[in-house]
């Protein structure tokens, strides 16, 4: 196609629910000291991973149906929810609880920088995945077995991506945090697993 050739398209459809959703959509890094409810956890859980249909199909996009995310969620200003740190149960629409105590400060100082949002936020949905049992799925396709790996990135961006304009819906404020110390965030979250944290999904009101 010559380099000059421009084509002007139709205006995009911006007023409509989910138009407006993605234009007004923004990473929010401040958060008043002030809960988030319990139901609105809920709807962001079921926006990243929630079962959508009678055959177990989930809200975001994932390669085979394999399904190697989980979500933890560092609560630490949820009402009806005593702090600590849980498991998503996808299946069950449910919280499993981990541990008892605020896992939040701990993914601050995992955080590349001085990032208080992570701490300051009501609650921290992260993203962690079984990168190695996904790549053993797919190890036939190339590049070298790392194709499975590179599903698990995507469907980490379509569940980060579902939550942040859920958020958006909620008049909620959301910050993806990708810049931390690996190991650090892997001990406070998942410590003893397969599991590689992919990203930190800092939620609270604006």
């Amino acid at each position: 196609m010559p380099q000059d050739l421009r084509i002007p398209l139709p205006r995009p459809a911006a007023d409509t629910p989910l138009g407006h959703v993605i234009r007004t959509r923004r990473s929010v890094r401040q958060f008043p000291d002030a809960p988030i409810m319990l139901a609105e956890l809920a709807q962001l859980l079921w926006a990243a991973q929630g079962v959508t249909d009678g055959e177990g199909k989930r809200a975001a996009p994932s390669a085979a149906a394999q399904y190697p995310l989980r979500l933890y969620v560092a609560a630490g200003n949820v009402s009806e929810l005593p702090q600590g740190l849980y498991v998503y149960e996808p299946q069950q629409h449910a919280l499993a609880q981990v541990r008892s105590d605020d896992q939040r400060p701990a993914l601050a100082e995992a955080a590349i920088g001085s990032q208080p949002w992570v701490r300051e936020a009501a609650v921290v949905i992260a993203i962690a995945a079984d990168v190695a049992a996904i790549e053993a799925h797919f190890a036939e396709q190339q590049p070298d077995g790392r194709r499975g790996a590179r599903y698990a990135y995507m469907e980490a961006g379509a569940a980060s991506e579902n939550v942040h304009l859920q958020a958006t819906a909620l008049d909620l404020g959301m910050v993806l945090v990708g810049g931390f110390d690996d190991a650090a965030a892997d001990a406070a979250l998942h410590p003893g697993t397969n599991e590689e944290t992919i990203a930190l999904l800092c939620l609270g009101r604006k």
